[in-house]
């Protein structure tokens, strides 16, 4: 399990480490990195949750419910998606209308929404933390 919190914070360094054209948004880049590092943080709490519901929900019920936050179904244009996805796709459509626009409502919407995406990526990564670090007698 440790190996999963090792890939997370490697993604997370050579995402921030990344070479970043001069001429573009950093609002956009900001917003860009922290998608590619939802994707994987995401990805990894809910594969080790779902490799066995059992054992988290009896043995750490806060993670399983976080996890199982992740998952609740989520009104979108193609209908109900899970939260998780929800989140990253409203960053998506509000990133591609500021980039469109440039304006300061459309500046505000996606930091705002990229504000909740982050908070989601800081408590999973606290969770991956957790459930990834071996307890010693």
């Amino acid at each position: 399990m440790k190996n999963y919190a090792c890939l997370i914070s490697l993604g997370l360094l050579l995402t921030a480490c990344a070479t970043v054209d001069p001429a573009a948004d950093p609002l956009v880049v900001r917003v860009e990195q922290t998608q590619i590092a939802a994707r994987q943080a995401f990805d990894m709490v809910l594969h080790l949750d779902d490799a066995n519901r059992p054992f988290w929900r009896t043995n750490a019920p806060q993670f399983h419910l976080f996890c199982e936050w992740l998952r609740t179904p989520q009104p979108y244009s193609v209908g109900l998606v899970p939260r998780a996805v929800a989140i990253q796709l409203n960053v998506d459509d509000l990133k591609q209308a500021y980039k469109w626009s440039r304006t300061a409502g459309n500046s505000n919407a996606l930091f705002s929404a990229w504000s909740v995406l982050n908070a989601a990526i800081i408590q999973t990564s606290a969770w991956s933390n957790i459930i990834t670090t071996p307890v010693h007698p």
